[in-house]
């Protein structure tokens, strides 16, 4: 996963664009720049899901959407929206907060809201694809003491405009100035950048630089791979069970988020896999049970 990040008119959106053209064939954004990404649409080739709302919920289904049509690069423009924005994760805290007894937004607002936001973080994670997020940032304060012993904030540089912890999810982060030239604050690939690089207008062989690396090495089973396993009449109970608890857990694919091929329904792969084991056990209990008798 890459994050790119950067203040308004950094050039956020063009190169998200313009990486992704280098890591795929089949592009999607998620906008939640009010249209934004179409100002580029005769420079690259992409499909636009424009964002009704910046519900994390909404995400999780666009993500669906995303994977059933088989898109191979998402951005998602912002991820900040989903954070800070109308609808996102810090309004639904508040608002389920005020709606409580309580009041307390410990209790109750983030107790009801953590749980969407881990299942927007998962989905975005486990999409069957490469991800671009965009985010913006803001101005960072910390209190110091000054020369009186009296305490006061202190600037101390920008950070994105998301959850304290939201870097830790990315394999890449790229910080855009006000030139284009990007900063890459964290890479966990292996002899490909450098922390503190800086690559003036980032562009499409950038991004392919990038795939390239991703590309070595034995290709693991994709979550259509594994959908198709699940929807295979002659997969056991057991056989799901250990998939869940072993292969998909450890790879954290059961948070992918999918439309189930035989009902239409909006679920996770771990839900997929969950209610077809759970018919299957039934199946086998009630045979055996027919046996017995």
């Amino acid at each position: 996963m890459i994050a790119l990040t950067g203040p308004a008119n950094a050039g956020k959106s063009y190169t998200a664009l313009a990486m992704a053209a280098g890591m795929g064939t089949n592009i999607g954004v998620c906008d939640t720049e009010r249209g934004r990404a179409s100002h580029y649409a005769s420079l690259f080739p992409f499909k636009h899901l424009r964002m009704p709302d910046f519900r994390p919920q909404t995400l999780v289904r666009a993500l669906a959407v995303g994977a059933r049509q088989g898109i191979d690069v998402m951005i998602i423009d912002s991820g900040t929206h989903y954070w800070s924005g109308r609808g996102g994760v810090l309004e639904q805290v508040d608002r389920t907060t005020s709606a409580s007894r309580s009041n307390n937004a410990f209790t109750s607002g983030w107790k009801t809201i953590k749980p969407v936001e881990h299942e927007m973080w998962d989905a975005v994670m486990a999409y069957p694809g490469h991800v671009i997020m965009t985010l913006r940032v803001k101005t960072a304060y910390e209190l110091v003491t000054n020369k009186n012993g009296g305490v006061e904030p202190k600037k101390v540089g920008l950070k994105p405009d998301q959850r304290a912890d939201a870097e830790y999810e990315f394999d890449f982060v790229g910080d855009l100035d006000m030139e284009h030239t990007m900063t890459v604050s964290k890479c966990s690939y292996p002899g490909l950048f450098e922390s503190g690089e800086r690559i003036e207008l980032p562009n499409t062989e950038t991004g392919n630089k990038i795939v390239r690396w991703l590309s070595e090495g034995t290709p693991m089973p994709t979550v259509q791979d594994y959908v198709a396993k699940a929807l295979n009449p002659e997969t056991t109970y057991e056989q799901l069970l250990a998939l869940y608890r072993g292969e998909l857990s450890q790879r954290g694919l059961l948070g992918a988020a999918l439309f189930a091929p035989d009902t239409q329904e909006l679920t996770t792969l771990g839900g997929l896999i969950s209610r077809i084991g759970g018919a299957r056990k039934a199946a086998a209990d009630g045979n055996d049970h027919e046996r017995s008798a």
